[in-house]
């Protein structure tokens, strides 16, 4: 165990700060107010983890707003994640599948993304590993059990409302500890006649008063009317930003990066920019070995799990989100990400720790060396082919810092927090919505504007495929004003448009 987490915290201190923030980081930074007060309205208009924004509000104090220490927190949950997954392997499972799960969690590149990211999922991933070790297994103090589980289900539910996508397994294991208490005799306050249901409702009230403060702004944040069935969706709402909520492929893709990570195979950025038949065809051998390897030790995990019979507990716990968030996404409620089934993530570890557990030495051998391969791989992509990496920012706030003269002006468009994140200089800064591509009139009439009154003006471009999914702005640009400067990084392009040579704006 001490090992395994050994190995966890190096693999995510390694380049911990080298990759730029990315635009959801910067929403994180935005929301953690670090080095000035954090107010109680911004925490309860936080629906993306305000137990997060405070632990990160409180640690940046101390250790400052550089991309290492916003990631400090997720990289420290990382690392508690190793013996808090093979605590409830133990529980789940049987001690034969505590030492796997542990390797497992300290070496999964899906675990190490997220431990060197400043977002509250690898937070929520920890919770979830934490809950789900004090709901199975035997137990001789159900009192504290229970209450230790509503302590760090709520800390779950504020960490990232995912969370409550756990509620049907969690509840299947809470109503099976009580009757094992009541055929062992313990736990009598807890099992006897009504009283399990009783304490049922207490629970289930605690959860709600917990996320009572956070529901004015979920009704007016999230647009519920949509998951209504008598609600018809039309061509007016459109499609949420970028592309189609839902895709056929969504769940394999899901299933692979829980797997492999998002740096083994297409990368997001190929995904976004490309056919799914092109980026398959490129990239068909590591898909190949990726399928064979896991398929394998999957089968074996879930044989494994039926044979203790555990199956159902898997099902719940998998079935429950992709159901729901595939409903999400087909309702254009909540675009479908790999990263909305953090929360079973422990399960997949767990599944293939089943699969090492259950086969016979030499498989468990092969099969080990072969994740283990294809994790080195992903691992090695991760940590240095920016093909695989988030959004170059820094280099090209960067470029603007060094190059930019008095009197210009920075212009952010697409994704403008990193901007702000990046650029500390006298430049004014200022934004662009990407979304008046649809109105070519009006956008020559916005961009005009904001291109007046500057001796120069620094454009800088990011992730166009929410909005400008043909790149509209970026053609037009280059056809209508050929003598601007243009520089590329990876993710971003930057445009250095001066009146004195610019031609005709478009």
């Amino acid at each position: 165990m001490l090992a395994a987490t050994a190995v966890a915290a190096a693999l995510r201190a390694f380049h911990l700060g080298a990759q730029s923030l990315w635009v959801d980081e910067a929403f994180t930074w935005i929301g953690a107010n670090i080095g000035a007060p954090l107010g109680l309205r911004a925490l309860v208009q936080d629906l993306h983890g305000p137990v997060y924004t405070l632990v990160l509000h409180a640690w940046g104090a101390h250790a400052g707003d550089a991309e290492w220490a916003l990631r400090g927190p997720s990289w420290l949950f990382g690392v508690a994640t190793v013996p808090a997954l093979a605590w409830l392997a133990t529980r789940w499972l049987g001690r034969d599948a505590a030492s796997p799960a542990a390797w497992l969690a300290a070496g999964s590149p899906f675990l190490v993304w997220y431990s060197q990211e400043a977002r509250n999922y690898m937070l929520v991933i920890l919770w979830s590993c934490v809950a789900g070790a004090l709901l199975v297994g035997p137990t001789r103090r159900p009192m504290a059990r229970t209450l230790g589980y509503a302590i760090v289900a709520a800390a779950g539910l504020l960490s990232n409302f995912s969370f409550a996508l756990l509620g049907p397994v969690h509840l299947r294991w809470w109503l099976g500890q009580q009757r094992s208490a009541a055929e062992r005799g313990h736990g009598s306050l807890f099992a006897r006649g009504g009283r399990r249901w009783l304490w049922l409702a207490a629970l289930a009230a605690v959860m709600l008063l917990v996320t009572v403060p956070w529901i004015p702004q979920m009704t007016l944040s999230w647009r519920w009317d949509r998951l209504l069935p008598t609600h018809r969706l039309t061509a007016a709402e459109g499609s949420l930003p970028g592309r189609p909520s839902f895709h056929a492929g969504a769940i394999p893709f899901a299933l692979h990066a829980l797997a492999v990570g998002y740096t083994l195979g297409p990368s997001p950025r190929e995904l976004k920019g490309t056919t799914s038949a092109a980026v398959l065809n490129r990239h068909l051998p590591e898909l190949g070995a990726v399928t064979l390897v896991f398929a394998f030790v999957g089968i074996a995990g879930l044989v494994t799990l039926a044979r203790r019979r555990r199956l159902t507990d898997a099902l719940l716990w998998f079935g429950t989100p992709v159901v729901l968030l595939s409903l999400f996404a087909l309702r254009q409620f909540k675009l479908f990400n790999p990263r909305y089934l953090a929360v079973c993530a422990p399960l997949f570890l767990l599944v293939v720790a089943a699969g090492l557990a259950g086969l016979r030495r030499p498989l468990r051998i092969a099969a080990a060396a072969g994740i283990t391969l294809l994790w080195v791989v992903s691992l090695t992509h991760d940590y240095f082919d920016p093909r695989y990496g988030k959004e170059d920012y820094r280099d090209a706030v960067r470029l603007v810092a060094e190059r930019s003269r008095a009197g210009e002006k920075l212009l952010a468009v697409g994704a403008q927090e990193p901007v702000y994140y990046y650029y500390r200089g006298p430049l004014p800064v200022d934004q662009l919505w990407l979304g008046y591509v649809d109105r070519p009139e009006r956008l020559r009439q916005e961009l005009e504007g904001k291109l007046a009154g500057a001796r120069g003006t620094w454009i800088v471009l990011s992730r166009p495929e929410d909005l400008d999914p043909r790149d509209v702005l970026a053609r037009s640009l280059d056809a209508r004003v050929p003598a601007a400067e243009t520089y590329r990084f990876h993710g971003v392009r930057v445009w250095h448009v001066r009146p004195d040579r610019a031609g005709v704006v478009p």
